[in-house]
């Protein structure tokens, strides 16, 4: 059986107002549509996170199973709109959320909430083209070679792809698809695990029933919002106690149901 590369978005183009509708419910999902979340560290985490998709910025020596994205949103956002020069090195300057929060009101958070405030539309651009430049790859990931996958592999890659293909054409789909990636991951990072079980966009893929079973629109958002949910309590129970995620899930559940209209 042959399995195509996931992802094409090509049958379903965004326009600048679509660009614009995606980033504002990111913009609303992360920050709460206020300004001063553009730099963020919260009591629970132990990392700062910036942006309008809370891009993760980790300070040095922290390995953590999360993907640091701070600096790569930068690179890209600098090629048009150059970032403070202070902000273009892989660490944060601060430590931890105590040397933070006493540099709140210093030049430099200043003048990068200013830079961030005024970058939303790039920030956007830059989880689209990163969410566009990945998907194809997702398929080959999901097993080591073609050759060697089993046909119930060969199937449940197929099958992957084919709820994938349906999202992407709407777009409610589409941003489903690409708030939950910047929210999670894609889920085939080997870091982004627990216990061996991952939490990003192929295993919600993977827990939502068959394509088949899902007569419309509405009926697959809410099968791609209930598989997410699931996969999020799976992550919760693996979790290391001591994180205790479980004061996550009523924000990520609301977050999730907005992804049905």
């Amino acid at each position: 059986m042959a399995i195509l590369p996931l992802g094409s978005l090509s049958a379903t183009t965004l326009s600048a107002a679509d660009y614009q509708w995606i980033g504002e419910r990111i913009y609303q999902n992360e920050t709460g549509g206020k300004p001063e979340h553009l730099t963020f560290w919260s009591s629970a985490e132990e990392f700062p996170s910036f942006g309008l998709g809370h891009f993760i910025w980790l300070p040095e020596g922290l390995d953590l199973p999360f993907e640091a994205t701070f600096s790569q949103m930068v690179a890209f956002v600098s090629q048009t709109h150059p970032a403070p020069t202070w902000v273009k090195q892989p660490h944060p300057p601060w430590q931890s959320k105590a040397e933070f929060d006493q540099a709140w009101s210093s030049t430099e958070l200043v003048e990068l909430r200013a830079w961030l405030e005024a970058t939303k539309a790039q920030q956007v651009q830059f989880i689209v083209q990163r969410f566009k430049q990945r998907a194809p790859s997702i398929t080959r990931e999901l097993s080591a070679s073609q050759n060697k996958e089993t046909q119930a592999k060969q199937a449940q890659a197929a099958e992957v792809q084919a709820k994938f293909d349906r999202l992407v054409q709407t777009r409610n789909g589409q941003y489903a698809l690409i708030d939950y990636v910047n929210f999670k991951g894609w889920g085939t990072h080997p870091k982004e695990r627990y216990q061996g079980e991952g939490w990003g966009l192929v295993q919600v893929l993977q827990a939502m029933p068959e394509s088949q079973q899902l007569n419309d629109e509405q009926q697959l958002l809410q099968a791609f919002s209930d598989a997410a949910k699931q996969v999020l309590a799976r992550r919760i129970a693996l979790s290391p106690p001591a994180r205790n995620e479980q004061r996550w899930m009523p924000g990520w559940a609301s977050r999730i149901d907005g992804y049905v209209p």
